[in-house]
C-alpha cells in the first residue's frame, strides 16, 4: 500500500556531510486539531487514546522519502 504525504513547504540549508532525521507523529496540535483518537466528535470528547505508527523498511515492504535538491 503506498502513502503519500505532503508536507508544507519548507526550506533549510544543510552543510555538506551533514545529516536529517524524520520524526513521524499522529498529529501536530496545535497546528492542527488534536486527534483523540477515540472517533468521539472533536468537541466534545474528554478522553485521548495513544496510537502507534509503523513504518517497514525491509525488501517486502520497502519504504522512501523523496527530497528535492537545489543548487
Amino acid at each position: 500500500m503506498a502513502i503519500t504525504v505532503e508536507l508544507s513547504p519548507t526550506a533549510h540549508r544543510f552543510r555538506r556531510g551533514h545529516h536529517i532525521r524524520v520524526q513521524i507523529s499522529s498529529g501536530a496540535h496545535p497546528r492542527f486539531a488534536r486527534n483523540p483518537g477515540t472517533g468521539e466528535p472533536l468537541a466534545t470528547t474528554t478522553r485521548l487514546v495513544g496510537a502507534d505508527q509503523t513504518i517497514h523498511h525491509d525488501p517486502e515492504r520497502p519504504s522512501a522519502i523523496l527530497l528535492s535538491v537545489l543548487d
